[in-house]
């Protein structure tokens, strides 16, 4: 009896002792947790879309940029034609080079010069000073990182990181570096700006947009791809006080900030360098508005009254004073028209339209080409779904042809060379299409990328044209000389 009795106290207590040391335990992780966690915290700007509200980023302090390793010399060859930013030097998806592409090719498809296997991403790349740029994730170093490429082999030449861990959410990278005056600029997942030295991948400078000004990520991260224009790197911003701002590109100081009165936060849309109205300006298409300024930073108009939950493709100029303005999850699209006065602005939505209306995109920036808007449908434009349709651009929202249903391209990127369109299915089929009297006609189709989610950007540059899709990218040349 006593000895039962004795077991009980026994057990009774090793069971208070068990709990005592749990409840410490759990303590002691939860404060190690806290002394882990950086006081920089990322809060998403979100619909709901993917739980994204629950979500943060928790993480030390950034060094960006501080890792760098050189694998090989420096020597790129001889190529004089680049594709130094997002759509090209003028942003528009047109290549000009006039050079003569293979557009018809036997079993074996078009010619690849290279293949690299990336983290999982969306990021395209540029092509500049013979050398292939691209800011890609590593996975198993939880790292951005700035990678270097020969155009012709593909070899890396250098790449510089910093750590940056982050959860997979619909991939990791997005965006598109740019180049100008020899001088690289990304913009990371996470809003990290660096700018390298494109031929040395010395570091120039960092900006910290999430510690320095209060933005918040967009859902899925940032994929706002940086301007260079004028010796300045212009970035749309969202943050608490600041809407839009300059930075000196070879220092990274701060040149000029536009104020957000407004609360307008940082979307996926690029900020777009245009003529309306007789001025040049900078839009930049946020979450909660549309706002323009001069190349000094002083507001010129903004518009509120078309404000979609997610906001991917950059504004289209669809004429001397409109902009095309398109976005997903069934906002559809709209019709902006500005007005100048005497030097007064003003933004008006002169039209708009869902998606099974009319011309829409819910990724990709649309073309438009001798007065004809060219898009892909979202994946919620209903009968025309996935299909790339020509619309006159006075008579929008009305369109004059499609490709057809037989091939749905989903969410890849196109673009418009040697009078054809070069479009990327989101299984890494690459297709080419013709487009005269009206009518679109099939030209060539071959599967280039083992893809899943081709949504990389094109880059393409003097016959030479790369592309990625969720984890690898491709060199091809499609060069008939």
């Amino acid at each position: 009896m006593s000895s039962s009795i004795c077991g009980k106290k026994m057990n009774h207590g090793l069971l208070l002792t068990l709990k005592i040391f749990t409840v410490i335990t759990a303590c002691a992780g939860v404060w190690d947790y806290l002394q882990f966690v950086s006081p920089r915290v990322i809060e998403y700007a979100s619909e709901q879309r993917d739980n994204s509200e629950h979500r943060v980023i928790k993480q030390m302090e950034t060094q960006i940029g501080e890792h760098f390793q050189r694998f090989r010399p420096d020597e790129p060859g001889d190529f004089d034609a680049s594709w130094p930013c997002f759509r090209g030097a003028r942003r528009d998806n047109l290549p000009d080079d006039n050079v003569s592409l293979v557009k018809q090719w036997d079993e074996n498809g078009p010619t690849v010069l290279w293949r690299q296997t990336l983290g999982e991403g969306y990021a395209g790349a540029i092509i500049a000073n013979g050398r292939v740029y691209v800011l890609d994730y590593l996975e198993e170093e939880n790292a951005d990182a700035l990678r270097c490429f020969t155009l012709f082999t593909g070899e890396e030449i250098w790449r510089r990181s910093y750590h940056n861990p982050i959860r997979r959410n619909h991939g990791k990278s997005r965006t598109v570096p740019a180049c100008g005056d020899r001088v690289v600029v990304t913009l990371g997942p996470a809003a990290h700006a660096m700018a390298v030295d494109a031929v040395s991948g010395d570091l120039l400078w960092s900006r910290d947009l999430v510690r320095e000004y209060g933005c918040e990520v967009p859902q899925w991260y940032a994929g706002q791809c940086p301007l260079i224009d004028d010796g300045k790197v212009v970035l749309g911003i969202g943050g608490g006080t600041v809407l839009m701002t300059a930075l000196d590109l070879k220092s990274g100081a701060t040149v000029w900030e536009l104020p957000n009165p407004d609360g307008v936060k940082m979307s996926h849309a690029s900020v777009l360098p245009t003529v309306l109205a007789g001025r040049e300006q900078y839009v930049y298409a946020g979450i909660g508005g549309i706002v323009a300024c001069d190349h000094n930073g002083q507001l010129l108009w903004q518009c509120r009254t078309w404000k979609p939950a997610v906001w991917a493709p950059t504004p289209v100029k669809n004429g001397e004073n409109r902009l095309f303005l398109t976005a997903g999850y069934g906002a559809g699209s709209a019709l902006l028209s500005v007005t100048n006065r005497s030097g007064v602005f003003e933004a008006v939505i002169e039209n708009q339209w869902k998606p099974n209306k009319g011309p829409a995109s819910e990724q990709q920036t649309p073309l438009v080409i001798d007065n004809t808007l060219f898009v892909i449908q979202p994946k919620d434009a209903g009968a025309l779904r996935c299909e790339m349709l020509a619309a006159d651009v006075p008579s929008l929202p009305e369109f004059k042809a499609t490709t057809g249903k037989e091939v749905r391209f989903g969410l890849g990127p196109y673009i418009y060379a040697d009078h054809a369109f070069w479009i990327v299915d989101d299984d890494g089929g690459l297709h080419v299409y013709g487009y005269e009297n009206d009518q679109f006609h099939y030209i060539a189709h071959h599967q280039v990328l083992p893809g899943v989610d081709s949504w990389g950007p094109i880059a393409y540059a003097g016959g030479i044209m790369i592309l990625r899709d969720s984890t690898s990218m491709v060199c091809l040349d499609l060069r008939e000389e």
